[in-house]
């Protein structure tokens, strides 16, 4: 076989795989779009909810929640401690394989956040190291209730979670001890600041400066 019959052999092969290739694509284009117009109601009910539950801000809620309580899980907040009126209990963290688990309790009810690592691990790129996590709540039965796909260096990074990256939420009542545990953690913070701002020491210090 000459050299040219094998270039033009070549070239042949390719331009059939190329056609074939794009003849699936296309084909699994169609199917797709048949598919989602026939479960199109399903499709606008999910944008909806998730859209529910960044208007809520359910995703940056239950990330400063857990961070706070894997940092501080002897953290508790009596009703009258604070400017809201729920009691935040004590939380128990554990660890399992490449999950983080941590139980509270919001005036009485039991909740769980659970960190997953998505892939079993991490990806390292260009010297940085990169997680693709789920952080989900849990209800007191277990059920999952609500999931968020993160994309962070580490869970301490800041990240502006997209409607998409919403894969499960279920509403429900559990809605409302959510936002009264962040705001009442919220609100603690800022009354221990406002505490210590104006703490005698801190009053007494600036009376010395200022020769009062």
């Amino acid at each position: 076989m000459t050299k040219k019959h094998e270039d033009l052999t070549l070239l042949s092969v390719r331009s059939a795989f190329d056609h074939l290739q794009s003849t699936i694509n296309r084909a699994l284009q169609r199917i797709d779009r048949q598919e989602q117009l026939k479960h199109a109601e399903v499709f606008s009910e999910i944008k909806e909810r998730r859209k529910l539950a960044k208007v809520l801000m359910l995703d940056q809620r239950i990330l400063h929640l857990y961070k706070t309580l894997v940092e501080s899980p002897s953290l508790s907040i009596e009703k009258e401690q604070g400017l809201i009126h729920a009691e935040l209990g004590n939380a128990i963290v554990t660890q399992e394989g490449g999950s983080t688990c941590v139980q509270f309790t919001i005036d009485q009810n039991n909740y769980f956040l659970e960190l997953s690592d998505v892939g079993g691990g991490c990806i390292s790129y260009y010297g940085e190291t990169f997680k693709s996590s789920h952080l989900s709540l849990r209800d007191a039965s277990r059920k999952i209730v609500l999931t968020v796909h993160l994309n962070l260096k580490s869970v301490q990074e800041e990240e502006i979670v997209s409607e998409s990256q919403i894969t499960a939420f279920i509403p429900d009542k559990w809605i409302y001890d959510i936002i009264h545990a962040y705001e009442t953690m919220v609100t603690s913070e800022k009354l221990n600041e406002i505490s210590q701002m104006y703490s005698e020491e801190k009053i007494e210090q600036l009376k010395q400066k200022f020769g009062i």
